[in-house]
């Protein structure tokens, strides 16, 4: 009996001791930096687009990574969009994640950080599973002259889900815990919500039945008188431009970002760090987009790290200053201790090898430390891809591969100044 004990001690100090392995300790995000055992890590963070639900891509990635992590990758953001996994739209994988599950070990085994991000929403390049329309055709979003709304802004054409219906947060974040749960989840350095989170640019935002149901919900919680929900179509532009039902859509906002952050958390633990996209163009537009930016990013309670986007004006070939100035601003007024970094710092359409210098040494002039994201790394002729087919670097991305060693010269003496 007594032996039996002791092999049982035994045992769980074993499995203590692989749970401690498996989820480094030593990995802390402080003052904005990614710390490995007290040293200061910058992440070089390749985001490879693939479906990584085909087996076939996903070990051709697992075959690349040796030649990324020569290109000075030290980390794999993993986007796992839903239409590629799940078919009838209920949440639940209806394709092997096996793939996916050797995708991370494998990441992880070369000593390289592995992150996951979703793709849940109907904006910006994500889909939502056909199955789901089939079951919910009410989920989808009502723009401001009564017509529901599909993916023209990106140019992609999906239908665009409500934020406010319960059947579209219950699938998809019923997608994000089966998917975390699917994997290795203690090795993942941080998990991020759905890319660019907003309603949209060109219309205006929700005027389903859900959102109806949720803003008179909220000005009784919160005892405001109003203003009325529109009696008929087009919507008038002083409802639009009301401030309070703009405070209630950023509040939103922020509350199914902060939701889908609880879904990875529910599965993963409270201790994870969790990455979100913050779209800012400082335009007449974010109204429509977040509502109200400043209220957004005040409501953000689930973040640990905040991704900028965009953080260059193109044409005026400049910083983006106010979307840096916003988080700033929500961060002292908070005490938050957000890592700051840009979603995409660059990708392989948007930006000119001519000013890449200059954008670079903006994002370290405006706090990054954590690292720089380049999206999409992949050997392809296709424009978004930074490298072509034989993996040489396109010129963009061969400012930053050829001088990877002084660039972070450059980045320690930026945390220095």
């Amino acid at each position: 009996m007594r032996d039996t004990t002791i092999l049982c001690l035994i045992m769980a100090l074993l499995l203590l001791a692989d749970s401690a392995a498996a989820r480094p300790r030593e990995w802390v995000l402080r003052d904005g930096k990614f710390h490995v055992k007290g040293q200061w890590v910058f992440l070089k963070i390749a985001k490879p687009l693939r479906d990584f639900a085909d087996e076939r891509q996903v070990d051709q990635l697992i075959a690349d990574l040796e030649l990324l992590q020569a290109k000075h990758y030290n980390a794999i953001e993993i986007n796992c969009y839903w239409h590629h996994f799940d078919d009838d739209g209920d949440g639940v994988p209806d394709r092997p994640t096996e793939p996916l599950r050797r995708l991370v070990d494998a990441i992880y085994e070369r000593g390289m950080y592995p992150c996951l991000s979703v793709e849940t929403y109907g904006v910006g390049g994500g889909q939502i599973p056909r199955g789901f329309w089939k079951k919910h055709a009410d989920a989808i979003a009502v723009d401001s002259r009564g017509q529901r709304v599909k993916d023209d802004e990106y140019g992609f054409g999906s239908a665009v889900p409500s934020l406010f219906s319960p059947a579209y947060l219950a699938a998809s974040r019923s997608f994000i815990r089966n998917i975390t749960k699917s994997i290795d989840h203690n090795k993942i350095l941080h998990f991020e919500t759905t890319v660019e989170p907003q309603y949209m640019g060109l219309y205006a935002l929700d005027f389903s039945t859900h959102a109806r149901r949720e803003f008179e919900q909220w000005l009784t919680a919160n005892n405001l008188a109003g203003p009325g929900w529109p009696a008929s179509f087009p919507v008038p532009d002083t409802f639009l431009e009301d401030p309070t039902w703009n405070r209630f859509r950023a509040e939103w906002l922020a509350a199914w970002v902060n939701g889908d952050a609880d879904a990875f958390r529910g599965v993963a633990g409270d201790d994870i760090y969790i990455a979100v996209d913050y779209l800012e163009t400082c335009g007449p537009d974010m109204r429509n987009r977040n509502g109200d930016s400043l209220t957004f990013l005040r409501y953000l309670t689930s973040a640990n790290i905040i991704q900028v986007n965009w953080h260059w004006h193109v044409a005026q070939r400049a910083p983006n200053q106010c979307a840096y100035d916003n988080v700033r601003r929500i961060m002292k007024e908070t005490g938050r201790d957000w890592a700051i970094t840009e979603h995409m710092t660059f990708n392989g359409s948007d930006y000119a090898p001519h000013f890449a210098e200059d954008m670079l040494r903006n994002t370290l002039r405006q706090g990054t430390q954590f690292g720089w994201e380049f999206t999409n790394v992949a050997p392809s002729d296709e424009p978004f891809s930074l490298y072509n087919p034989d993996w040489s670097p396109k010129p963009l991305i061969k400012i930053v591969d050829d001088r990877w060693d002084l660039w972070i010269q450059e980045i320690r003496a930026a945390a220095e100044e």
